[in-house]
């Protein structure tokens, strides 16, 4: 189900409260909307009542997608631990695939992933890979599996986002790759709530 309540923020521009809405757990086969502000990045937006102000105020949030069996848990760093309790105590489905991340960007790449068919631990080994070939491994902030068309007729690509400029590379996905490292890894390879680049250089020692 939808599962949302009410807090009270303040505005940072006009410094009065106001309540707004958030959503604790989305269920995107209930409402399909929710899913298009997710991938937007409109998720998180929030209008302070008074002056009309918009900001964006990520906060913890768990995206399910029944069809796929799909659970990600969107946190905050310091949550990563008790997140992870959580689901161990929740009584999820064997057969769910069950990730927690602690930054928007991660969130939304990971649905993309799992609406593309791929298996995001594989697509962690193939970044690891891509960037074992760029020259200026120190100097990115993240790669990423992005859509940079409509949700409707999407295309993808690898996002390189480098720390000192601030730009963002465009780089082909290689499906023939992803491929390769699929039949290289996939049957020695464990489920964890955090797939990560941590996790795939722990996964490939």
């Amino acid at each position: 189900e939808i599962m949302e309540k009410k807090i009270k923020l303040v505005c940072p521009e006009c410094n009065k409260e106001f309540n707004t809405d958030i959503y604790t757990s989305i269920n995107v086969q209930l409402d399909k909307d929710m899913k298009t502000k997710i991938l937007s990045g409109k998720l998180f937006d929030i209008e302070c009542e008074h002056c009309h102000s918009k900001f964006h105020i990520p906060y913890p949030v768990l995206y399910h997608d029944m069809e796929k069996k799909l659970l990600i848990q969107y946190t905050e760093e310091k949550d990563l631990k008790s997140s992870k309790i959580a689901l161990k105590n929740a009584n999820v489905d064997a057969d769910y695939t069950v990730r927690i991340v602690d930054n928007e960007r991660d969130w939304i790449e990971k649905i993309l992933i799992s609406d593309s068919g791929f298996d995001d631990r594989i697509m962690e080994l193939y970044k690891l890979l891509i960037l074992s070939q760029y020259e200026d491994a120190e100097n990115v902030n993240g790669l990423y599996y992005w859509n940079i068309q409509t949700l409707e007729n999407p295309h993808y690509v690898m996002v390189l986002d480098e720390k000192e400029s601030d730009k963002m590379h465009f780089m082909p996905f290689h499906e023939g790759v992803y491929k390769q490292v699929e039949e290289v890894f996939l049957s020695d390879i464990q489920q964890d709530y955090i797939i990560d680049a941590n996790w795939a250089i722990s996964n490939t020692k």
